[in-house]
């Protein structure tokens, strides 16, 4: 049974035929109430899809808000999900079909015609596994799907998309106008609008992904039914809904093994989750693609499963005359009522995939002189040398990556010899990021230590290259800085440090006419104690004087606070002889409130209240 969903690397190489697990056609039908055409195509599309394998088929209804008068109500439920897959494909005339999104199905809907175009997707295996559960939480129904991809795709890009719907409804007399009575597999929600979850699907690998929908109370509980399926494109790659008996996947995905010589693989697979009340024994069997008489395959913990969940384990040998290549062994699964399910790993002869990527996403990287931007994955033959280089410097806006090492401590340019063992290799950059300075107005004056990236958490200091300029005539002082970003400094020392560069950080150095403040000493005289004086006036606007008297040498500093407890402006900073000193506060960047200033001189600190009045 195939069922759905994941997100992981991107690849890039050779690929093999779509050989591999089971297919579930997806049928995804347009329809209204409204629509009498549609009265008589549906009754036939649900009539075949009940005359087909369940587990080869599921469906999916979407209703239009046309033809007139398009009151269709299961359209006016969830306008935005039907409305995104109409015009994803494009249809403009209903009753209309897709199968598999490639095919389209137009009416007149007739059982032969259906069939043949199932046959041509149906005989096709799909490159996925998907395994579909839900659990229901209080008023939510959580969706947990894995997928595992069984073929090195050309293109890993794809699209999973997840949909509550209900299958059957059913109306003692018709609720349109087209007279129809019975509505099947009405598509209810679907997963980010519509849109699907785009993944990269990386072959060897099962990766879980959940999902949760609010269960609408107005949703028949028996009949609620979640589906899923994946796309590439218009190309539905695989359906997906609970499995009906078994199912089956690898835990191992594939092994690489040397050429010219007698060589063996063991893969471990499972079956993880049967219906409930399930009890048939599983026979197994296994063939080669293509086939190659050097290859055998066998089963040695038995080829019945009888026990469930149940695992087993698949042994591979080949002989040295098997040539370098990607042997795919499908493995089928068969219970007692016929039911079938297939799956598959490779067996890497004289070859191996390897995967690149960067430690940071959208990063490039290069394998043998092409730029890569995504992680890659390869299949290259044993022996063969390859090159793996870094891209240095990238700069994406105000931040720049810089090289720092390959995970196998390779350099800038990475010879590597493809072996046997699994290989992953990653190009590691690290951070820096860009201190954006200016100066407001722009008088003339540059930043010491401006407009320069810096590692990540590198302790960063900055200063306008003068405080006090003329321009046009006029005197402008430095008033304060302004910044933006985690970490960034504000406060009026012109010397401003950021302790931590974790990110972009915008620095404004604002400059005014206006004396910002000055210090003085009033006298000659010499205090006995340390004081903090009220400042006066008080209220002011929008400057006010701060006395203090400071009784011997000391290194003295003078702040002011907001009524948090935020350092807003630094008066004074530095060492001053005894005496009595007035510093001057100019307030004229800031808001009408309540403000504190402190002074702390050697052992000594003092905190006073002060109010500006605008």
């Amino acid at each position: 049974m195939k069922k759905l969903f994941t997100i992981v690397f991107f690849l890039v190489a050779v690929t093999s035929s779509f050989l591999a697990g089971d297919r579930m056609v997806f049928v995804e039908r347009f329809t209204s109430w409204t629509c009498g055409p549609c009265a008589s195509n549906n009754p036939a599309m649900e009539s075949w899809i009940n005359s087909v394998d369940a587990d080869r088929v599921v469906g999916i209804a979407y209703h239009m808000n046309w033809p007139a008068p398009g009151n269709d109500g299961y359209f006016l439920y969830n306008p935005n999900d039907n409305n995104a897959r109409r015009n994803f494909y494009g249809v403009n005339s209903i009753p209309q079909a897709r199968m598999d999104g490639l095919i389209t199905v137009n009416s007149p809907y007739t059982s032969g015609g259906l069939q043949s175009l199932f046959d041509t997707r149906t005989n096709l295996l799909s490159p996925v596994t998907m395994i579909l559960t839900d659990s229901t939480f209080g008023d939510s129904i959580l969706v947990r799907a894995r997928i595992y991809c069984e073929v090195l795709l050309s293109n890993p890009s794809v699209f999973v998309h997840f949909s509550i719907q209900e299958r059957h409804h059913s109306y003692t007399s018709p609720p349109g106008t087209n007279g129809e009575t019975q509505f099947y597999d009405i598509m209810r929600r679907l997963v980010n609008g519509g849109n699907g979850e785009n993944v990269y699907l990386y072959p060897g690998q099962t990766v879980i992904v959940e999902k949760k929908f609010y269960k609408d109370p107005i949703w028949n509980p028996a009949e609620v039914m979640p589906i899923a399926w994946i796309q590439q494109g218009v190309e539905v790659m695989n359906g997906a809904k609970k499995t009906a008996n078994f199912t089956m996947i690898p835990t191992t995905g594939f092994k690489s093994v040397l050429q010219g010589q007698n060589q063996s693989a063991t893969y471990d697979m499972t079956i993880p989750i049967v219906a409930a009340g399930y009890n048939s024994p599983v026979t197994l069997t296994a063939q080669v693609d293509p086939p190659n008489a050097g290859i055998s395959v066998s089963f040695p913990s038995g080829g019945t499963v009888s026990t469930f969940p149940g695992n087993f384990t698949v042994q591979v040998n080949s002989t040295g005359a098997v040539p370098t290549g990607n042997y795919r062994i499908i493995v089928t699964g068969t219970n007692g009522n016929g039911k079938t399910h297939k799956t598959s790993v490779s067996y890497l002869v004289g070859m191996n995939y390897v995967g690149v990527n960067t430690n940071r996403i959208l990063l490039a990287y290069k394998v043998n002189g092409t730029t890569y931007t995504s992680p890659s994955l390869f299949a290259w033959n044993v022996g063969s040398s390859q090159q793996l280089s870094a891209v240095s410097p990238q700069i994406f806006g105000s931040t720049r990556y810089l090289f720092q090492n390959w995970s196998n401590a390779g350099d800038t340019i990475n010879n590597i010899t493809i072996s046997t063992g699994v290989s992953n290799y990653t190009c590691n950059y690290r951070a820096q990021y860009k201190l954006i300075t200016s100066v407001s107005p722009a008088v003339g004056v540059t930043v010491n230590g401006g407009n320069l990236f810096y590692d990540s958490a590198a302790t960063v200091n900055f200063s306008p290259s003068a405080t006090t300029v003329i321009y046009n005539d006029k005197t402008y002082y430095f008033q304060r800085w302004v910044g933006a970003g985690n970490n960034s400094y504000n406060g009026t020392n012109p010397n401003g440090t950021i302790t931590s560069m974790s990110n972009v950080i915008v620095q404004t150095a604002q400059f005014d006419t206006i004396v910002p403040f000055g210090i003085q000493n009033l006298n000659t005289g010499i205090p006995n104690v340390f004081a903090l004086h009220q400042n006066y006036p008080n209220p002011f606007n929008p400057v006010t004087k701060i006395k203090f008297d400071i009784p011997k040498f000391a290194n003295v500093t003078v702040k002011v606070y907001d009524v948090i407890g935020n350092e807003i402006a630094q008066v004074f900073a530095g060492d001053l002889a005894a005496g009595y000193y007035e510093a001057d506060f100019n307030a004229s960047s800031y808001a009408s409130g309540v403000y504190f200033y402190r002074i702390d001189a050697g052992d000594y600190s003092s905190v006073k209240r002060m109010v500006l009045v605008k």
